[in-house]
């Protein structure tokens, strides 16, 4: 893989001081990547790997449950040592345009998520997980505790030579985003104890 230029800040939050990384491969926003430290020594880091949701992380829409991901992710990751690793591809790596399409089938024709993204042919979830793996690389990391519902994610860290153990990362459904994670246990496959697909 070719190699990212890399810059490295302080950044204070309301859960702690974490160290600032940016891994960019070109001036394109989307082949930049922003991970957070937590430092954790010779422990086993928890690690985050989540894609960018504008509405529902800057905006704070109620029909997902990004925000509340990245909050809660964070707040382990402080308190435990780890990296929260952000990729800045919206839409599950389908883009914002896809993205803010596939909403407004979902809000005018009630399509689910997946149905949405399979009336505009997109792939419903085409990110890969490379660039993730070479971050946890830089830092020694070949074991990590992943937060994630996704066993794409475990799946393409594992392909990478990571050794994962996941963490469930599942919140509490809401009227508002409980059609939306049902869409993703049922139809993309996510490990969810509330709609009955993980043990």
């Amino acid at each position: 893989m070719e190699q990212p230029e890399i810059a490295k800040s302080p950044l204070n939050t309301k859960y702690g001081t974490f160290d600032l990384y940016v891994f960019s491969w070109s001036p394109n926003e989307q082949d930049n990547v922003l991970v957070m430290v937590s430092p954790f020594d010779d422990r086993v880091p928890l690690v985050r790997v989540q894609s960018a949701c504008y509405t529902g992380e800057i905006f704070e829409s109620t029909d997902c449950d990004c925000h509340w991901q990245l909050e809660n992710a964070l707040s382990q990751i402080q308190r435990e040592g780890g990296m929260f690793i952000y990729m800045l591809c919206d839409g599950r790596g389908a883009g914002l345009l896809t993205k803010i399409r596939g909403m407004n089938l979902t809000a005018t024709e009630g399509l689910d998520t997946a149905e949405a993204y399979n009336a505009l042919g997109s792939p419903l979830d085409p990110r890969g997980y490379d660039r993730a793996a070479y971050i946890l690389r830089h830092f020694g990391v070949t074991t990590c505790k992943l937060l994630t519902n996704n066993p794409r994610k475990v799946s393409g860290l594992e392909a990478q030579g990571i050794q994962v153990e996941r963490v469930r990362h599942e919140s509490e459904p809401t009227p508002a985003n409980e059609p939306y994670l049902r869409s993703k246990a049922e139809k993309l496959g996510h490990m969810m104890k509330r709609f009955g697909t993980d043990a």
